[in-house]
Order: structure tokens, then sequence, then C-alpha cells
């Protein structure tokens, strides 16, 4: 196993610049994921520690080995691709263990690592079928197979789950951090996909245009997040975002729209600020105190174990989490509390929080 060191990583196409001086520092072990939308530089940051992209400058180690100029083969990592990857002619113990071939290990020890990573991944029973006669989960623990018998210093995975439905890619993320736990090596692993990150990262990188926005664990990045880009990203819904004005004197805090509230102690980084007022759905709720804000519920959605429904306070439109029994009714006027300790502030101009 070993660590992993991303220092001043710079990627540029020609004159165009698309990773910008990136610092992440992986421990030995850990699992680290990249994450952010489409076009954010996760892939390309990754395929810079395949060594499948060249670096323009900065410096990646692997353990205690600069790797800038090393070919991937060199660079004692395993990648597991979006796609799988897996060769349609041969079958799947050919295909798990065709990297160990490659580099000429004995057959005997071959056909040991093939049976015991099959095992594992309890495709045993598929070892002498094609890919073309599998269905897409059972391709990708194939790829992961393959990896594994690599034993690696580091496993690599480019967003492997995105071609499967919903269940299967529940299914794969409790595989995928049962491997980790079993075998203890360092992951970095690319998903656009929030609910995979927060569920499976010790530690999760926020990128943004080619920027590190935020690097730190879940926990962190959903209740401490570093600017309006993080909070809207990690969390499902988004946070709510209002546009709000603290009183100089920080008592209060007025929504846009005429909407006001009592400003608690914290708020006073901000006096007579003009601010983002940030709140996540399970910090609103509905009640019957003096304090309690007129709003009314314009969508409910029931979703089983809770409901979510935006509500319009004022000018101002924010979705909570309400418990499934609460009778919420599209249209019906309700009283609600924000649970304004909860809240975060953020700068309007650079949507950087507030501190």
């Amino acid at each position: 196993m070993a660590g992993i060191e991303i220092a001043r990583v710079v990627k540029a196409y020609g004159a165009t610049p698309v990773i910008h001086g990136i610092d992440i520092d992986v421990r030995d072990g850990e699992f680290v994921v990249l994450v952010g939308p489409s076009g954010c530089g996760k892939s390309t940051l990754l395929r810079m520690i395949a060594g499948l992209e060249s670096i323009t400058g900065g410096t990646i180690r692997i353990g205690d080995r600069v790797v800038n100029d090393l070919p991937p083969r060199d660079r004692d990592i395993a990648m597991v691709f979006q796609d799988y990857a897996l060769y349609p002619h041969r079958t799947v113990a050919e295909n798990i263990g065709f990297g160990l071939k490659m580099r000429g290990v004995d057959r005997a020890i071959i056909d040991k690592k093939v049976q015991e990573a099959s095992e594992i991944l309890q495709i045993g029973h598929l070892l002498e079928r094609k890919p073309g006669q599998l269905s897409g989960g059972q391709r990708q623990r194939v790829a992961m197979g393959r990896a594994i018998v690599r034993d690696p210093k580091v496993f690599l995975f480019d967003e492997p789950l995105s071609n499967l439905d919903a269940q299967l890619r529940a299914e794969m993320r409790v595989e995928i951090k049962k491997l980790h736990q079993r075998f203890g090596t360092t992951i970095i692993y690319v998903t656009h996909d929030q609910v995979e990150a927060m569920t499976l990262a010790d530690r999760i990188a926020i990128l943004k245009g080619g920027h590190l926005e935020q690097f730190a664990t879940p926990e962190v990045v959903y209740k401490e997040p570093r600017s309006t880009f993080v909070a809207g990203f990690i969390g499902s819904p988004t946070m709510n975002m209002v546009k709000a004005r603290v009183a100089p004197d920080a008592s209060v805090i007025m929504l846009e729209g005429g909407a006001s509230m009592a400003a608690p102690p914290a708020f006073r980084r901000a006096a007579g600020r003009d601010v983002l007022l940030g709140l996540r759905a399970e910090h609103i709720a509905l009640s019957d105190a003096p304090a309690a804000l007129a709003a009314q519920a314009v969508i409910v959605e029931p979703l089983g174990s809770d409901t979510l429904a935006l509500m319009r306070i004022g000018a101002v439109e924010m979705t909570g989490r309400f418990a499934p029994d609460s009778g919420l009714v599209a249209g019906k006027g309700v009283k609600l509390m924000l649970n304004l300790d909860h809240a975060h502030l953020f700068e309007p101009d650079t949507g950087l929080a507030i501190v």
C-alpha cells in the first residue's frame, strides 16, 4: 500500500488550463473520492495519477516515488474504468488474469489469484462465460476482479457505477466498501454522484472548474461547507440559499421580501451586511410558536420515510424535510421555524463562507 501526494498539479491543453495547481494528500489506506460536475477536471486528475495523461506542472508521488515520468505499468496501480474495458472474446477467468499473464506470472499463481478474486466478488460460477453473457453489475465485478489480482499499491476507480441502474449502484457501493475494508488499499474514486461520495469516502475532494473547492470528511463538507458551490453540490435536497441582511446590531436577520427572525449570536460576524443565508431542509420545522413564520406549501413530495415540501415564505421559497404524517397539502398555509443555529452565511459576491 502507499499514500499519494498531489502537489501543485497543473494540466493545460495548449494554452487552455484545465487543472489549476491542485494539492491533495491521500493517506496510506485512505478512501478518497474526487467529486464534481461534468468538466470539473476530476477524471483528468485521476488519469494523471494513473499516467494516462501527462502533467503540465507540479508533482505526483505514489509512496516515496515521484511518478511524473513513469509509464502506467510502473506505477503499481490498478484502474477500474466506467466502460469495464473487458475483452469480449475472452472468458471471465481470462479477463481477470490477463494482466498477470502479460507480466509473465506463473499459470498456477494466476489460477489461484483468479479463484480467490472470484470468490470474494461472488462470480465463481461465471468464470467460463464471456462478457456478452453478463449483466452490467457482473461485468463491473469482473473489472474489479482484474484489479484485485494485481495486488496494487493503489486502486483508481473512474465513475465505475455510472452505467448501472439505481439498485445495482447501491449494491455495488456496498461491495466496493467491503473490498476497501478487506484489503485496506489506498483508493481514489471519481464520481459526479454526491451520494456515492458521501457513503464511500473517508475524505471528499470537491472540484469545480479545475480548482479544489474543499477537501475534508463527508461530515465536514456537509456541515461546514466553505462555499455556496460546496453547500449546493453536497446534500440532497440541495441546501436552501436565500438573500438576506443582518441588522447592524446583529439582533435580527431579514430575508428578501421582508420576513425577519431573531438572529443567533454567531451572526455578529456579519453585522450590517448583505449575506446569502444557507439552511438545510432538516432545519426547517412546522411550529405554532409565536415567532413562527407564515408560509404556504407549494409542492409536497411524499417519500415514504419522510416528506419534502417546497415552502413559500413571503417572496422566498425554501425546501423543508418533514415527518411523513405531517399532513402537508399543496396550497395550504402553515407556520415554520427556521433553526438558524444550523444556518450558514456566505458572501453574495464570492460565494465564500463568512467565518
